[in-house]
This record gives C-alpha cells, sequence and structure tokens, in this order.
C-alpha cells in the first residue's frame, strides 16, 4: 500500500488513536545513541537543578502546550497554503 493512501487513511482516524500510533511509531525508532542518551539526562539533571537552585524559571505544562498548539496550527495552516498553491 502506498504511503500517501495510509496517511489518508489515518488522517481520518480520531486524534487519540493517530497519537497512539505516533508514540509507536516513535518507540520503534532508535534516535539516540547510548552516548546521546547520557548527554541528555545529564542537560535534564542541570536543568532541574537551575530551576531547584532559583537560577531558572520552570513553564508550566498549560503553557507549554498552548505555545506547542499555536505553533503546530500555524505550520499547518502554511503548509495547506503551501499545497494550494503547488496543486
Amino acid at each position: 500500500m502506498a504511503l500517501t493512501t495510509i496517511e489518508k487513511r489515518v488522517m481520518r482516524w480520531p486524534a487519540a488513536k493517530r497519537v497512539a500510533l505516533a508514540e509507536k511509531l516513535l518507540d520503534s525508532v532508535d534516535f539516540a545513541s547510548r552516548e546521546l542518551k547520557q548527554l541528555w539526562e545529564m542537560e535534564t539533571a542541570r536543568r532541574v537543578a537551575e530551576i531547584e537552585n532559583g537560577e531558572a524559571v520552570g513553564i508550566s505544562s498549560k503553557v507549554v502546550f498552548s505555545r506547542a498548539r499555536r505553533k503546530l496550527s500555524e505550520a499547518r495552516r502554511l503548509s495547506q497554503a503551501r499545497s494550494r498553491r503547488t496543486g
């Protein structure tokens, strides 16, 4: 089955089902080497320490997700506009 056919079918699924599929697909890909994973763990620990020491301020998940949704919406809008121009 062609990728475009699969994509069209999946895009008709409810959001929760698409998210579940996306998570499974991402989990199936090994993005990080052991070294990269360790570097991210060190970076995470550093950021947590900065917040705990008052050197940095965290951002609530409500704000983070609101910003992410806004950016995704804008990206989709631009992508759709680009698709209409290129036909």
